[in-house]
């Protein structure tokens, strides 16, 4: 009998450490296909929404594989980093929303699409912020200089600055609902530093520009924030990969300055017109055309009651005086 039962536990635990093995295994296929393949695929397509549901598909299945041991936190970064968009489109649209129903009188309706806007902008900050996480468990905390950093690996560092810089912003947007850490901007301001601004389409410039924009007291001395977000468009208006250009828009966003914002809107498609997009980072380009066209939508959405033209090249000729639409909140 004692026998029976000490095979049994032998083909048991047998059977185990292979699952375990073969798990293993395949997480460690999983996340090499997906560096060397899923990746640049998605980087490649200019299908926002594709990849937004592909990030949030899967996503959680790629991320499963750290229990067996297998290090994905570079796939599942950029996994998190497209269901983040998805989030962010669905603010955008709520934010749309709202706007047409304080246009049209409607107080209740207005503040629900408010509401719902928030709460997507606090899923968006919590999917960037993990995206985020996972870029820190690959290439370690922070610690006051640059860590050794490979050719293949600079994208990957770079998308992991992106992810927390939008972390941060979404995170101001959603009333701080996420609780990005405070640490997060000297992160990002600090570690663009290890990023050549050239070979990288003036993105490590606007990273560390959106931060001094963004949080009081972080600018240096003798640094302009506006010259340096100027000089990274320009290298990625030259480039073909206007990424620069998506924070940007963000910053100005923020700042709530429209006829500013109506000028960088202008510019970007300009840009577009004269400069054909790198096929390698499409979707790079689309993130970036998707902001300025939710800016220049939220303009015709307020002057005009509908969405402006899908190449965001003009916008309404007469401003309207919108002081009431401002105003039918305020006693609500």
């Amino acid at each position: 009998m004692n026998k029976r039962i000490l095979l049994f536990v032998t083909i048991v635990t047998i059977n185990l450490i292979n699952c375990s093995l073969v798990y293993r295994i395949t997480g460690k296929t999983l996340n090499s296909y997906a560096q060397d393949h899923l990746v640049p695929f998605y980087l490649g397509t200019d299908d926002i929404d594709a990849i937004c549901t592909g990030g949030t598909a899967l996503g959680p299945l790629v991320a499963s594989f750290e229990r067996t041991g297998a290090s994905v936190e570079l796939a599942t970064m950029v996994a998190q980093m497209g269901a983040g968009v998805c989030a962010e489109r669905k603010a955008q649209e709520a934010e749309l929303l709202y706007i047409a129903a304080v246009r049209k009188g409607k107080g209740e309706e207005a503040l629900d699409h408010q509401a719902m806007q928030i709460r997507w902008h606090g899923v968006a900050a919590k999917r960037y912020g993990d995206a985020h996480n996972r870029f820190l468990q690959y290439f370690g905390e922070w610690q006051g200089k640059c860590p050794s950093i490979s050719e293949d690996e600079e994208l990957y560092y770079l998308v992991g600055l992106s992810s927390g810089l939008l972390a941060i912003l979404h995170d101001f947007a959603s009333q701080g609902y996420a609780g990005i850490t405070r640490e997060v901007p000297s992160v990002v301001s600090q570690g663009s530093k290890c990023l050549d601004p050239k070979r990288w389409w003036g993105t490590p410039l606007a990273l560390e520009a959106v931060v001094w924009l963004s949080v009081p007291g972080a600018t240096p001395e003798g640094k302009d924030p506006n010259k340096q977000m100027e000089e990274a468009v320009k290298l990625g208006d030259q480039a073909g990969v206007r990424l620069s250009r998506a924070f940007q828009i963000q910053a100005a966003a923020g700042k709530g300055d429209v006829e500013k914002i109506k000028k960088l809107i202008l510019e970007h498609s300009k840009s577009l017109a004269q400069v054909p997009p790198k096929k390698e980072y499409l979707f790079l380009e689309a993130f970036a055309e998707n902001l300025s066209r939710h800016e220049s939508d939220k303009i015709w959405m307020k002057e005009k009651g509908h969405r402006g033209p899908i190449n965001f090249s003009s916008f309404p000729g007469k401003k309207k005086n919108t002081k009431e639409e401002d105003d039918l909140l305020k006693d609500l």
